[in-house]
């Protein structure tokens, strides 16, 4: 049996998730391979085992899982197939919970999820034509060789040129080191939760602009989202697609606007959105010394207008000490940012003692951001 029906036989329905208004939801961003910070964060919460002794107890990941060879150059203690080991381990822990508590454990797409799994259907469909032979059908994810995949890496910088290369196949590195049911685990995961008991909505990027959009419209885009329409889709549709803009968007480029975030929010009754995919340098004015306007630094986390939370449980956090994770009471309302921060749900990846922050290095901005925070290197 495929992992994407195995998925889907267990409460997987479209690519939304609800979640119930009982319990606790812990909260961890975007990885990419970073295994010292998988284990922290299972270390500092115990999450897997809490929940195969029965606490009712859910974690969502907010993706982009994938993709090492970037994050090496700000953290060398990244191993190489840190990426795969992860997936690995949570394809692994949702078998062994089995099918109602392998469900606590979710991971949403994100859009190195979503290159990953283009690329390597791209070789595949790319070396079907031209041995003759029909491309693979979406319902199967087909095996591609390193052969294969280094033969397409040529012909595609050679056909295109460095520069969209190095945009388009550069930066997916995980893609060398995968295999046919990971693509199949990427494949399987829904791209939004909704924690309706707290009011707060869980995506990897986002929100995706309204447009002429109505509620209902833009819930069941979501919901029914689809990687191969995206992938026939105009160039101009592949843009305008709410799909595409909760894998992407960000509010530095101007990508949405608050009143967005508004109506996104309004649109499933929620109050907060909690994203990954924005290191907390995106959310500088380098020249001001200071946050973008409608931004602001708190405790470890990044915030958009009073409605967002922008959460670094590893890379893109402005300083090792301030990589942060969400606790989340689902059955207790958090209204307004303030609930979130008073309610101790914002939670430290690591122990300041922890002596992998001793040599830890700062992103750009942390200096003025932080302050003295930064010097106390205090992580509480």
């Amino acid at each position: 049996m495929r992992l994407t029906e195995w998925f889907r036989r267990r409460g997987v329905r479209g690519r939304t998730v609800h979640l119930p208004a009982t319990g606790r939801a812990l909260v961890v961003s975007d990885l990419h391979g970073h295994w010292g910070d998988f284990e922290a964060f299972l270390a500092a919460t115990q999450a897997f085992e809490r929940i195969e002794a029965g606490e009712d107890l859910w974690v969502i990941f907010t993706g982009d899982v994938p993709d090492v060879v970037r994050h090496q150059s700000v953290d060398s203690s990244v191993p190489d197939d840190g990426d795969v080991r992860i997936l690995e381990d949570l394809i692994a822990w949702k078998r062994r919970l089995g099918p109602e508590r392998g469900r606590r454990i979710v991971y949403l797409e994100g859009n190195h999820d979503f290159h990953v799994s283009r690329i390597w259907r791209e070789v595949a469909r790319y070396h079907a034509y031209a041995r003759g032979e029909a491309p693979p059908t979406p319902e199967k994810v087909p095996r591609v060789s390193e052969e294969e995949l280094s033969a397409y890496a040529r012909y595609y910088r050679e056909s295109y040129g460095d520069a969209v290369y190095e945009n388009n196949i550069g930066p997916y590195d995980m893609v060398r080191r995968c295999r046919p049911e990971l693509v199949e685990f990427l494949e399987s995961s829904p791209i939004l939760a909704v924690l309706e008991g707290c009011g707060v909505l869980v995506t990897h990027a986002g929100p995706p602009r309204r447009g002429s959009w109505s509620g209902k419209e833009l819930r069941k885009s979501i919901d029914r989202a689809d990687r191969e329409d995206l992938r026939r889709a105009s160039p101009e549709a592949y843009y305008e697609n709410p799909y595409h803009q909760l894998l992407n968007n960000r509010f530095r480029n101007g990508d949405y606007t608050l009143d967005d975030l508004d109506a996104f929010l309004n649109t499933y009754g929620a109050s907060l959105l909690v994203t990954g995919h924005t290191p907390h340098p995106y959310l500088v004015d380098f020249e001001a010394r200071a946050p973008l306007p409608n931004c602001a630094f708190r405790d470890g986390l990044g915030t958009i207008g009073a409605r967002q939370v922008v959460l670094c449980s590893s890379f893109g956090a402005l300083h090792p000490a301030w990589k942060r994770y969400l606790d989340l009471e689902l059955g207790r309302r958090y209204d307004t940012l303030e609930d979130l921060f008073a309610g101790g749900s914002v939670r430290a990846l690591r122990r300041a003692d922890d002596p992998a922050l001793r040599e830890a290095r700062a992103l750009p901005g942390a200096d003025f951001i932080l302050g003295e925070a930064l010097e106390s290197g205090a992580a509480e």
